[in-house]
């Protein structure tokens, strides 16, 4: 194993290398969609392999934007 697969990413680390804010990440892990390796202290480190997981994760989107999440009747 490299030393690159062994190092260990905190959180904010782990957010910056995906591009999102460690709250969402953190959000994630609650969800149960991101799965960090372990927790130190109060912490919680990922794996570079988790991180690549994430960064290649299907992401699935809210409503279209614009529709404030309500579907339009119809008047005829």
């Amino acid at each position: 194993m490299s030393e690159e697969t062994q190092r260990l990413y905190t959180t904010p680390q782990a957010a910056q290398e995906l591009g999102v804010s460690d709250s969402l990440l953190r959000m994630m892990i609650m969800k149960g969609k991101a799965h960090p390796k372990q927790r130190i202290g109060n912490s919680w480190v990922f794996t570079i392999d988790e991180i690549e997981r994430l960064r290649h994760r299907k992401r699935t989107s809210g409503p279209a934007k614009g529709s404030g999440g309500r579907h339009k009747k119809s008047n005829k």
